[in-house]
């Protein structure tokens, strides 16, 4: 491999892969944060029943009302970053969704909550359809599984770091200093983002041969387009609606983890608060470990000549046969067992994880990401809101037994969609 060349800015030598790695470090972190400020609620959720009286029906329509918003803005969201670009869009959707975690903290009801999580959930939209256009932008085929796998791993991150700093936060401060000190970190993160994210076209720290290589590895700019150009461009490709029912069926799979497994802990398993800030996130950790390895192991197939097709998918069936382990949960004998199975159905998300978005990057151009980002999350939203809701009224009559049977079987349900409607891992054509 060539070495990069530099530029000298204010003293500093700048290279082209740090600074590629130095802008995902902050993509990683501002998924990070958006996992720690939705992930919040869940973990105070015990503290909240007593503290607010939620029932299990209150918090699942709180929770299906911050997707049902999450899902509704999804499209405009992606549709509007291609439009005014990564740098801005995500800075104004980092403020947004940063105010409305701050606003739990002085909550009444659970009619407050509701408000909340539904400013929550539209803000936050705009996370990964700028999250993978930027990754698109910066990173070539061959290292983009695992530039979208560190990227999408801060959601597993925030969610290992949620349960203690959170508790901690509770136990120390009280429940709303714990919503207010989370809302602030979006803050934070917002001036390194200033400082550091712009376009390869327009990056003051590149040297014009690098500006040259990374537009050569990853394709020209993207060109000037309307608001709904990128929308007319792929509305009638096949790979588009594949991926939106392959989202839709195994991204509840992620989300009833991030949602309900403190609960399950808390009532299925005895734990305490203190309990699940010690013990929660370890599920969470495991599915970084899976984004991580599948990531690698997609892009070793591609350096070893293996087809992009081949290289998303299998290693997403990998995963998804990974993800039956959930179905061994709620009947472990104990809770080191229990978490050791939902430890295993999380790394096999996470291998999916990482691919899907990958496979994101190989079939859309740069100046459609947004848009076809947003279309796929909608739809996973959509999911994860539809079952979410049914979590809602299943738990508190039957208990969680039916519920990890249903996690377990619903990744090989979408690889149905995966296989046999995404088609080829290949770039649309122009039209």
């Amino acid at each position: 491999m060539r070495p990069s060349s530099s530029f000298s800015v204010s003293g500093f030598s700048v290279h082209l892969t740090p600074l590629r790695w130095l802008i995902l470090g902050l993509l990683f972190l501002s998924t990070v944060i958006n996992y720690v400020d939705r992930q919040a609620l869940s973990v105070l959720l015990p503290t909240l029943r007593k503290e607010l009286g939620l029932s299990s029906e209150d918090y699942g329509l709180i929770t299906t009302i911050f997707l049902a918003a999450y899902t509704i803005a999804q499209i405009p969201a992606g549709m509007w970053i291609d439009k005014i670009g990564t740098r801005l869009g995500f800075c104004i959707s980092i403020v947004g969704w940063s105010l409305a975690a701050i606003l739990h903290a002085f909550v009444r009801g659970p009619v407050g909550l509701m408000v909340c999580r539904c400013l929550l959930g539209v803000t936050e939209a705009g996370n990964w359809p700028a999250g993978t256009k930027a990754v698109a932008q910066w990173f070539p085929q061959k290292s983009r599984a695992l530039g979208m796998a560190v990227f999408d791993s801060g959601s597993a991150v925030g969610a290992v770091l949620a349960p203690p700093l959170v508790a901690f936060l509770a136990l120390h401060f009280g429940w709303r200093a714990a919503f207010v000190a989370t809302g602030v970190l979006g803050f934070v993160w917002l001036a390194g983002w200033l400082v550091v994210y712009f376009a390869p076209q327009n990056h003051p720290w590149l040297s014009e041969e690098d500006r040259a290589r990374v537009l050569e590895e990853v394709g020209p700019a993207p060109k000037p387009a309307g608001f709904a150009a990128p929308l007319r461009r792929i509305i009638g490709q096949r790979a588009l609606w594949g991926l939106m029912l392959t989202r839709m069926v195994a991204t509840p799979v992620w989300w009833f983890y991030v949602f309900w497994l403190p609960d399950y802990f808390s009532k299925g398993r005895g734990f305490s608060l203190v309990e699940i800030g010690l013990y929660a996130w370890i599920p969470y950790l495991t599915v970084d470990l899976g984004k991580m390895c599948g990531g690698t192991l997609s892009d070793r197939l591609l350096a070893r000549g293996r087809s992009a097709t081949f290289a998303r998918k299998s290693v997403m069936l990998a995963g998804a046969l990974a993800m039956l382990c959930g179905i061994m949960v709620a009947g472990a004998p104990n809770a080191a067992a229990a978490i050791a199975w939902t430890c295993v159905a999380t790394f096999g998300f996470g291998m999916w994880s990482a691919n899907i978005l990958a496979l994101h990057a190989d079939i859309f151009p740069a100046e459609t990401m947004g848009t076809a980002v947003g279309f796929t999350l909608m739809a996973a939203s959509l999911g994860g809101a539809l079952f979410t809701y049914t979590v809602g009224k299943v738990v508190d009559h039957v208990g969680y037994a039916p519920v990890f049977w249903a996690v377990g079987l619903l990744a090989l349900m979408a690889c149905f969609g995966l296989f046999f409607l995404v088609g080829r891992a290949e770039r649309i054509r122009e039209t």
